[in-house]
């Protein structure tokens, strides 16, 4: 038999328990006498939490004897906490009244906390959209982020990728690791994972919420990110933190040791790839065309490269480019009056006090060196003859089109027995520093006949005779083609100028 409740019953059942919920929020501070709860006892960690909890009023029992620790919390429930606690927090005289009969009973604490800009853009569609269903843990935490500054005192050392499941990058992250080194939460074992995906139960609310609004009862917590050793193709090592350990693979650092000598195409294939576009839709079409032509998907990493600098190499010629016709009126403000090609040695003497970028930055006055890269290296394309300045220009861009970190330089070039100023292309390959010279591995080619790569992928380390580094020049370098950024307008300027 089916048996039906009573309109009546039902009726007067829905307003008790819409009345308990809003209690939970409206309570004053209770006395002494918090109920005490069945499924509370003082075993459990929360025990404390939910009884001081009670006391503030800002939350109580599922009944007059249950608290239901293990239930989950919906996001109606959570926004009406952000509202109180807020209200709480900044003594703020604002009465939040219970909503009218026709409206959802949490309306009036969204009207609050969107009134108060507590809700950000994401939390404004999550509210929206999942207003009845649980909140998990890291959204609570990102909810919760919104209470004023006062609240966020770090008392705890976290180390950024010291939590184990909250990855550098993952949602939420910084609330999450600011929750942490406030002491709001610590995670939920000793190795401090934090289950960030997993819906949060009231139990674990009453603790958060509690240490919140009362400093004197958050946690201590100290959590170092684990170091992970890393190797070079050189045989050097480096011990990282999980969150400095991208940025070392993204130069070919890597977990397994290299060969025991350094090997350029062990190295190169080893290399993650990043391709990255100038924006200057001259030269990357013109890119992608020559890849066009002399590129397989079947190739290596190493072969590729080898390709790309060979083409360079073999039907490019140093000497004045018929695109540019002569060095452009950006050198009018150099320390030369003529500047000769290659920047002669004669004139060396001019550059004291300058380091190679700077010199380069003088030149072009306010034109970043990436325009300058990408002027030089269309001219090149475009042309096949130049200078130093235009061979290793066009193999830096077509490196970063391929996907892999290489710069232009500014070195002294050994030339015969005194040295020059010289434009040359680095690359870490591997964790090591590698010269790449088209520019003079074409002039060998020119005097023997024969393409030895004696100038491909060359140790640093090994080649200190022949180059000699300004400097800061390799890290200034490495700043600015952090990201290969095209600025139009800059360029623009430069190939109009006369």
């Amino acid at each position: 038999m089916t048996h039906t409740i009573p309109r009546s019953t039902r009726l007067t059942a829905l307003i008790t328990s819409l009345l308990l919920c809003l209690t939970a929020f409206l309570m004053p501070a209770a006395a002494d006498d918090t109920p005490a709860f069945t499924d509370v006892t003082p075993a459990d960690w929360f025990f404390q939490s939910v009884h001081d909890i009670c006391r503030t009023g800002l939350m109580i029992g599922t009944s007059a004897t249950t608290f239901s620790p293990k239930d989950y919390i919906t996001t109606a429930e959570c926004v009406t906490l952000l509202a109180r606690m807020h209200a709480r927090i900044t003594d703020s005289t604002e009465v939040l009244q219970a909503a009218p009969p026709t409206t959802p009973w949490y309306q009036a604490y969204i009207n609050y906390c969107t009134a108060h800009a507590l809700l950000a853009a994401d939390m404004q569609m999550l509210v929206s959209d999942f207003i009845t269903q649980p909140m998990s843990r890291a959204q609570i935490i990102a909810l919760f982020s919104a209470l004023p500054d006062s609240v966020w005192t770090e008392i705890n050392s976290v180390d950024a990728g010291a939590i184990p499941d909250v990855p550098v990058g993952a949602d939420y992250e910084e609330p999450i690791y600011c929750a942490y080194r406030c002491g709001i939460t610590i995670g939920i074992d000793a190795a401090g994972r934090f289950n960030p995906d997993q819906p949060i139960t009231r139990a674990e609310v009453a603790a958060m919420v509690i240490r919140i609004v009362d400093p004197t009862v958050r946690q201590t917590v100290t959590l170092s990110a684990p170091k992970i050793k890393l190797f070079a193709a050189d045989g050097t090592t480096v011990t990282v933190t999980r969150e400095e350990r991208f940025a070392y693979e993204a130069l070919g650092w890597r977990e397994t040791p290299y060969p025991a000598e350094f090997d350029a195409e062990t190295a190169l294939n080893a290399m993650p790839l990043y391709p990255i576009k100038t924006g200057y839709r001259t030269l990357d079409d013109m890119i992608d065309r020559l890849f066009a032509r002399i590129l397989t998907d079947d190739m290596t990493t190493y072969e590729k490269v080898s390709a790309v600098y060979d083409y360079l190499v073999t039907t490019s010629t140093y000497g004045r480019s018929p695109v540019s016709g002569s060095y452009r009126k950006i050198y009018k403000s150099s320390p030369y009056a003529d500047p000769a090609p290659g920047l002669a040695t004669p004139l060396r003497s001019k550059l004291s006090g300058y380091s190679g970028y700077d010199y380069f930055y003088i030149a072009l006055n306010d034109h970043e060196l990436e325009s300058y890269t990408i002027m030089y290296a269309t001219e090149m394309l475009a042309g096949k003859t130049g200078w130093c300045d235009h061979f290793s220009s066009a193999f830096a861009v077509m490196m970063r089109a391929l996907g892999l970190p290489a710069i232009p330089l500014y070195v002294d070039s050994l030339a015969g027995s005194t040295y020059a100023p010289h434009m040359t292309s680095l690359m870490t390959v591997g964790g090591v520093d590698c010269y790449f010279d088209p520019q003079i591995e074409a002039v060998l080619v020119g005097r023997t006949g024969k393409n030895e790569h004696k100038r491909f992928c060359r140790p640093m380390a090994e080649m200190t005779d022949e180059y000699h580094v300004f400097g800061d020049d390799i890290a200034i370098n490495k700043a600015l083609f952090g990201t290969f950024v095209y600025d139009a307008e800059k360029m623009e300027k430069i190939l109009k100028e006369e």
